[in-house]
């Protein structure tokens, strides 16, 4: 037990040495946490840290790749690579097919002209008459256009040399895949083609998705600087033509470019000295302006390649940015195509950013609508709780007026019962009554009366209105 403590101890002191001058080297800065890692690597005798070093290096590795394709050089550069993918294996897939059915047509066509050669050879020297050579010959053409009508439902489109699945075409039909233009002039006949291209489009579609969002907030961000430059610059010409006028002085102009740059924080993205966010908030006019413009342009490029007229090319651009591809119209010059793509792509990057533009714009319509609509109906409540209590107070008016009018028609029932009663006691008292013997009730009455009673004095001064 004693040797066994003090193999511990002397254990003990040992690594705290150890220790001691680990903390001594680090301190002079002779070992570093590498050369710890790197001893550790070797004294590892379990492999726990080779594999947490490979680990974090693989991450590292992955973290720097997501970087460089989330940038939108990356997502472009991305989107070309698997356009490249898509299309040699689309044209290893149904070139093989297409060639085989063309070879079809043309093994065919030969052959029909090489029998018919040898009917008319025979037709000529009497070895068949002319109804058999009819039928061999309805035979023959009704042959070949079943080999033709098989073709093109197999993805041949005409019966030239000139192959349907070439690398640019592929290419193409890639493209209208993760745009979802889809004209329909091309499309795989082979089983394993269809399965292909479903699975190239769950992946293609949210790409070019991605591309498109992000490239449409980049358009933003440019043309809303070019919306700030313009309105500074229109600001700054009626400020100095309001100067020379004499509305303003010049320093005013300083004013406004100093105050436009004391609303920028810290916090703020500045591109050349504009403040510029990630909202939609431009004009949508403005925006839309500039796709017209941009279709106007796409399609007199497309009149000066395909000699298409101003109407057509117009007709192409709108159908292909609007993802409507009917197929109808389409260009002929497969050299063109990568213009043609990077044309289009933009087409509907300006679309998305118009529609981003148009969906701002309409919820912050329909937001001060519903504030105002909330105002409108306080200011109505308040309108209705200050009538009510108008209401009210006329109706107390009302009640009070009515009972003014009660009591003055008390007051002047009342006057009128006693300008009667003293009138008729007057005409009692006159000479004329006088001259009959006067009653018991009279007698009575006059006692009863006292003498000092003005009333009876003098009954002309009583009020006779009522």
């Amino acid at each position: 037990m004693f040797a066994h403590r003090v193999i511990k101890l002397e254990t003990k002191v040992e690594d705290d040495s150890a220790r001691a001058r680990l903390a001594d080297d680090l301190d002079d800065g002779s070992f570093t946490m590498e050369e710890e890692d790197a001893s550790g690597l070797e004294e590892g005798k379990d492999g726990k840290t080779t594999n947490k070093t490979c680990f974090l290096k693989i991450k590292k590795i992955l973290r720097t790749i997501y970087k460089a394709v989330s940038s939108v050089v990356g997502l472009l550069i991305l989107l070309a690579v698997y356009s490249v993918i898509g299309a040699a294996i689309f044209r290893a897939i149904e070139g093989p097919h297409e060639k085989a059915h063309r070879d079809n047509i043309t093994s065919n066509r030969e052959e029909t002209v090489r029998v018919l050669q040898e009917l008319s050879s025979n037709l000529s020297q009497g070895l068949v008459n002319e109804t058999q050579w009819n039928l061999v010959a309805r035979g023959l053409l009704l042959r070949y256009e079943e080999t033709v009508v098989i073709a093109q439902k197999n993805g041949v489109v005409n019966s030239t040399k000139t192959p349907t699945w070439t690398f640019w075409q592929s290419m193409f039909f890639c493209g209208t895949i993760y745009t979802t233009i889809g004209y329909g002039h091309i499309a795989p006949s082979t089983d394993l083609g269809r399965m292909m291209t479903m699975v190239y489009a769950a992946i293609g579609i949210p790409l070019a998705l991605v591309c498109l969002a992000d490239l449409g907030k980049h358009f933003t961000l440019g043309l809303k600087l070019m919306w700030a430059f313009s309105r500074r610059y229109c600001n700054c010409r009626k400020k100095m033509r309001n100067a020379r006028r004499g509305k303003y002085t010049p320093d005013d102009v300083e004013d406004g470019n100093s105050s436009t740059k004391a609303a920028i924080k810290p916090g703020d993205r500045v591109y050349y000295g504009y403040k510029i966010d990630d909202e939609f908030n431009i004009p949508i006019s403005f925006a839309i302006g500039i796709l017209v413009l941009y279709i106007f342009l796409g399609a007199i490029m497309y009149a000066l390649w395909e000699k298409w007229s101003f109407l057509e090319s117009f007709y192409f651009v709108f159908i292909s940015i609007s993802t409507i591809g009917f197929g109808d119209v389409l260009p002929a010059h497969p050299k063109f195509f990568l213009l043609s793509s990077v044309y289009v792509f933009i087409g509907l990057s300006l679309v998305s950013m118009c529609v981003n533009v148009a969906i701002e714009f309409f919820s912050k319509t329909i937001d001060k609508a519903k504030v105002n609509i909330d105002r409108a109906k306080t200011k109505a409540k308040e309108k209705a709780k200050e009538a009510k209590e108008k209401m009210h107070e006329v109706s107390k008016t009302i009640d009070r007026a009515k009972d003014r009018a009660k009591e003055r028609v008390t007051e002047a029932r009342d006057r009128v019962t006693d300008f009667a009663h003293v009138k008729r006691r007057s005409t009692r008292g006159s000479p004329s009554s006088n001259r009959a013997s006067p009653s018991s009730d009279d007698v009575k009455s006059e006692t009863a009366t006292p003498k000092s009673s003005p009333i009876s004095e003098t009954p002309e001064e009583t009020p006779t209105n009522t």
